[in-house]
């Protein structure tokens, strides 16, 4: 094999071109030859350097880039809008992108130590040229780039607690660059002052300037002490501080700094293909930055984040941040899904065996007591024991921790991911449903209730209805993230109208035993809401069954596949059956039953959503507290969906000529419902 290699003039190289062609010789196509010391993994790992799809080095630098001089003397705007594009590569960073790709890519973030005012040779304190005063760059540039580096480490050092996920929610890799960790707090808001007070004294630079870059130096100062007060848990300080932050916000989007001129040395100061000369575990692709507009939007979606949690920090109640929780997985609002903010509301949530930052773990118990029954918890303990009557001791040490494991951990899942909270559902089914068999088994080793309300038989009532809502929550879920190919919406929509029914059930039993309370307007509210979901999922049902093509063997592979979830073997060591499961078999009878009822309507399923839906939004419960128009909002969405889906058949034979293609599932319109095709 000659291709016009040579072998390097050193002794300790060796050609062994033509043992590899003589063993190669004894080998089939697709034959792999290993050593246990020699694996799939470093045979690859060969390929890497010089592949360019592993390699991101590979490629080489572009020598067309004129060289970076930190020591460069800016101007004033100049100055602004590197502070603007470092903001982007922060924010660039907290939507799912690598501290290389992003913030690393800015340079004087390695160049601290170059413009140190302590360090840099005296003839630079000179300023030739008095409209680009060094200390532009030497104080006020540098302790933005320091600020800078110290939010991404306060936000790393939330991240990092394993609330969100490494690689999924976030980049983790710091590739070996310092931000600012040695560096205390206190320090970097010192050298932000100084700054400041540079700024303001600075007779060299214009008075539009000297404003514009005290805005950008005390916003980025109010972001260290906002996400250092996070971090601590400080939420008292949490309103104040994003105030300021707004105001600072506004000010600097009403006046943006002009684009740097190409002779300019800003823009080298950001440079895309730096990430491969750091080390990194992954190969990385340079990134083309957001616009800035899009970047003051990330920052005002973070402070309107925080501010909620400022709120809900001080509500008690966890039925408000269910409630709250719930609406931002069903009606998302833009740039207040970040990770380090759904990290902050799970620390906020339970850490470290303490709720809501102030609770000991029996204020899950006594929420979850008084949020649905009305009745203290001591008032349960007591009288479970008084009517205990079994062998072996009442299991309430099982019980308590049962019930606060799973109230925190849905609380919690409102802030993971959408697939992360649909899995982590699913897992918890099971845990409701042990739970509910245990009460069931408790029930029947009572003294019979001879007046009064059976507390029990009403917990068991309870639980089982927060398992058919985690059911109701898998099923939409898989709307939302446009899981259900056409084959399967038939069924998604059956069993949701089928596990809603036993949901209404259920919260019948509860609201007949409850006293005027927050509790009753709440479950009178969801009552009412639940039966239009109800009704416009049978007439979607009944809509879409026409829209299958496959086999009922496939179906049927299908349904297994999906709700997998339903036939764990640990079911079966249950003795009380599950509630709620889905049952293919009554799905086949139920498609052929609704193709020949005539005398159902999906239009006027449609229709009586829609009016239950507007008759919820006079009495929108009282669990939603500050979010109340929030929710009002959705259902106010959900009700102008039942409006346009009122064109739906009329009658199951109006249906066999009508064009089921008109229907279009579009989760950004909507997360669960289909919108008519030709509406205006």
């Amino acid at each position: 094999m000659d291709d016009g290699y040579q072998m390097l003039d050193d002794d300790n190289y060796e050609d062994v071109t033509a043992l590899f062609e003589q063993t190669s010789r004894d080998m089939q196509p697709g034959a792999l030859l290993f050593d246990k010391d020699f694996s799939l993994h470093d045979a690859m790992a060969a390929f890497e350097i010089g592949e360019p799809r592993f390699d991101s080095g590979l490629a080489l630098l572009d020598d067309s880039r004129p060289p970076f001089d930190p020591l460069a003397p800016l101007l004033p705007e100049e100055v602004c809008w590197m502070i603007d594009r470092a903001l982007a590569c922060e924010m660039a960073w907290h939507t799912g992108y690598t501290l290389s790709q992003t913030v690393f890519s800015f340079l004087y973030v390695h160049a601290l130590p170059d413009i140190d005012p302590d360090t840099i040779s005296i003839s630079h304190h000179h300023d030739s040229d008095r409209t680009r005063p060094f200390g532009l760059v030497s104080v006020v540039l540098r302790a933005s780039v320091l600020g800078l580096l110290k939010c991404c480490d306060l936000a790393w050092r939330e991240l990092v607690k394993g609330n969100v996920y490494d690689s999924e929610d976030w980049q983790s890799e710091k590739c070996d660059v310092p931000m600012s960790e040695t560096y205390p707090v206190s320090r970097i808001l010192g050298i932000l002052d100084e700054a400041c007070i540079w700024v303001r004294n600075s007779s060299r630079v214009r008075s539009t300037w000297r404003t514009a870059l005290s805005h950008r130096l005390v916003l980025r100062k109010t972001l260290v002490e906002l996400f250092s007060a996070l971090l601590s848990k400080d939420y008292f300080r949490l309103r104040p501080l994003i105030e300021t932050a707004r105001v600072m916000l506004q000010h600097i989007r009403a006046s943006p700094p002009p684009s740097p001129r190409p002779c300019s040395p800003a823009p080298r100061a950001f440079d895309p293909q730096f990430p491969r000369i750091l080390v990194s575990a992954i190969p990385l692709h340079p990134i083309q930055l957001p616009e800035q507009s899009k970047v003051w939007d990330t920052l005002a979606g973070l402070l309107d984040s925080l501010e909620q949690l400022s709120i809900l920090i001080g509500i008690p109640d966890l039925s408000t941040w269910d409630v709250v929780g719930t609406l931002r997985i069903w009606q998302p609002q833009p740039n207040q899904s970040l990770a380090y903010v759904r990290s902050a509301f799970q620390s906020a949530i339970y850490e470290n065996g303490i709720i809501l930052h102030k609770y000991v773990q029996k204020h899950a118990l006594d929420c979850f007591f008084m949020e649905t029954l009305q009745i203290p918890y001591d008032s349960f303990i007591s009288s479970s024991q008084t009517r205990w009557v079994g062998t072996d001791s009442f299991p309430l040490r099982h019980i308590e921790r049962t019930i606060t494991e799973l109230l925190v951990g849905r609380v919690k899942s409102h802030w993971y991911n959408p697939p992360r909270r649909r899995r982590y559902c699913m897992k918890s089914l099971f845990d409701w449903h042990q739970l509910y068999a245990i009460l069931t088994d408790v029930q029947k080793h009572l003294v019979p209730v001879q007046s009064g309300i059976d507390v029990v038989a009403r917990l068991r009532s309870v639980v089982l209805m927060r398992r058919l809502e985690t059911i109701s929550d898998i099923i939409l879920s898989g709307f939302q993230l446009s899981l259900y190919s056409v084959n399967e919406r038939p069924l998604a929509y059956w069993y949701l109208a089928r596990v809603l029914e036993q949901h209404l059930t259920c919260l019948d039993e509860i609201i007949e035993v409850l006293p005027n309370s927050n509790p009753l307007f709440e479950f009178q509210f969801r009552a009412r809401y639940l039966t239009a979901l109800q009704a416009l999922s049978l007439a979607l049902f009944a809509v879409t069954v026409k829209t299958m093509g496959s086999s009922w063997e496939r179906l049927r592979l299908n349904f297994l596949r999906r709700y997998k979830w339903a036939f764990m073997p640990e079911y079966e060591d249950v003795d009380v059956p599950p509630v709620g499961h889905p049952n293919f078999l009554a799905f086949t009878t139920n498609c052929s039953a609704i193709l020949q009822d005539k005398e159902f309507s999906p239009a006027e399923q449609a229709e009586l959503a829609e009016r239950l839906l507007t008759g919820s939004n006079t009495a929108p419960g009282r669990m939603a507290g500050p979010w109340t128009p929030d929710r009002m909002e959705f259902v106010s969405k959900m009700a102008g969906v039942c409006r346009d889906l009122r064109r739906l058949p009329k009658s199951m034979d109006e249906l066999r000529t009508w064009d089921v293609d008109q229907l279009v599932w579009d989760p950004d319109v909507h997360p669960w419902f289909p919108f008519m095709r030709n509406s205006s």
